[in-house]
Formats: C-alpha cells, structure tokens, sequence
C-alpha cells in the first residue's frame, strides 16, 4: 500500500484581490471622479455667469434710480450716452458698458432706457432697464 500523501493547498487564492479587480476598480472610480470634476468645473461657470448678471442688473438698476431721482426738467432727451464701469468679480476685472437713453414720449413723459453690456468666453450679455417717467403733477 501506498502511504497517504496529504495535498497542500495555497491559502494565496482564499482572500484579497487579483491585480484584474484592482485595475477595474480603479478605472471605474477614476471615470467617476473625472465626471464630478466636470460637474464642478461647469457649476464654477454657472455660479461666475449668474454673478455677472446679478451685478449688471445692479448697475442698471443703480443708474435707472440716479436718473429717476433726479428733477423732471433735468432729465434730458439726448441721444445714447455710454459709459464703461470696471467691476472686480473673483480676482478678474469684468467691463461693463452702461447706455443711457432718453426719448421724449410727451411733453410731460420721458421714456428711459438703460442698457448694460459685458462680455465673457466670447458671449456678449445684455441687460435693459426701461421706465416711463411722467412729471408730478401739482395740485
């Protein structure tokens, strides 16, 4: 008879990862890390453009008020008056170029438009502020 030869098993293969897991694993999480870079990176932008507008339509609004407080008779029908106001937004200096208007509707309204301009990524945005003013009436 043959003496039993008792058969040796790795204990390699009963725990941990091959390189193959490893790799695909990796690979998976760098494709979904990559994804939250471009979501980030894209509402970085978003956040930057809606401060932009948001301190446009401030400075159209800003220049609409000047105007609106000032007496009727100074408020004069000319033709477009521009004007570039330089605004720091994040370390970036943004231009953004105010045209006031003035149109005589009537003899006692005015019809005033505001308009701001300024540019980014090659885009040019606009805001309007229009308002019909009318002289106060006195009783």
């Amino acid at each position: 008879m043959s003496p039993h030869v008792p058969r040796v098993t790795s204990s390699c293969s009963k725990g941990g990862f091959t390189l193959l897991e490893v790799v695909v694993a990796i690979v998976i999480l760098m494709v979904g890390l990559l994804a939250m870079l471009q979501a980030i990176n894209l509402s970085i932008a978003t956040n930057l453009q809606n401060e932009m507008r948001t301190r446009g339509t401030m400075i159209g609004e800003d220049q609409m008020a000047r105007i609106k407080s000032l007496p009727f008779a100074n408020i004069t029908a000319t033709g477009e008056k521009s004007v570039t106001v330089p605004v720091s937004l994040r370390s970036s200096l943004v231009q953004y170029t105010v045209t006031k208007k003035v149109d005589e509707v009537s003899s006692s309204t005015k019809r005033v438009n505001v308009g701001v301009r300024w540019h980014h990524r090659g885009n040019i945005y606009e805001h309007v502020v229009s308002s019909v003013i009318a002289e106060p009436t006195t009783r």
